[in-house]
């Protein structure tokens, strides 16, 4: 049987005129976020000595500079035990590789981290513009004497990046590194949620 021409014509431009007015998210640059991160799923936590002790994961001008024109809107970080006090610190980019420069954004969350896995803390009005820059994603904790020593998590280091462990022991003036200290590979499980991404 022969349908007719023109009902099946109106039809068709219907259904296109519909589809193109159908938001796509993918494309819209308000809804695309993207995690910086180095790290996989938690696996353990490394025991360090009592005092202020600060887990980072730094992030050079070559991992950021495809995010420009983004924002760190969202640090999320796992615990493993509650510390003292913990703090998200945000450093720009050090004088090298091995240090972070000056201190960007800091937040003391004590009273909000109270559970002993995934914690998130939000950047809200104090987001940073992504413009290629360096940064380092840390968290500072302090650790009780004759306290259980562990806290930040890590991953098991399937994937490991000499940049995802940074660590400033509360025994030391300079910062170091989780691998040249054991000879372990780890990466401490801190991300950093980009939204706004062109």
């Amino acid at each position: 049987m022969k349908l007719p021409a023109l009902p099946l014509l109106l039809l068709l431009t219907c259904l296109l005129g519909w589809a193109n007015c159908v938001k796509d998210d993918d494309d819209d640059p308000v809804s695309a976020t993207t995690t910086l991160n180095y790290d996989g799923p938690n696996f353990t936590a490394p025991q360090l000595p009592p005092g202020t002790n600060t887990f980072a994961a730094y992030f050079p001008p070559s991992e950021t500079e495809r995010l420009r024109g983004g924002t760190l809107d969202k640090i999320t970080f796992y615990l493993t035990r509650i510390p003292q006090s913990t703090s998200v610190v945000i450093y720009a980019d050090g004088p090298s590789d091995r240090t972070p420069g000056t201190e960007l954004y800091r937040r003391d969350i004590t009273g909000r981290t109270t559970t002993t896995e995934w914690n998130e803390h939000l950047l809200l009005g104090d987001a940073i513009e992504l413009i290629g820059q360096g940064l380092w994603l840390a968290i500072e904790v302090e650790l009780g004497q004759g306290e259980d020593p562990r806290s930040v998590g890590c991953d098991a280091g399937r994937s490991y990046s000499p940049n995802g462990d940074r660590l400033l022991l509360s025994i030391d003036s300079d910062w170091t590194s989780f691998n040249e200290l054991n000879g372990e590979t780890v990466n401490w499980n801190i991300r950093g949620e980009v939204s706004g991404v062109p």
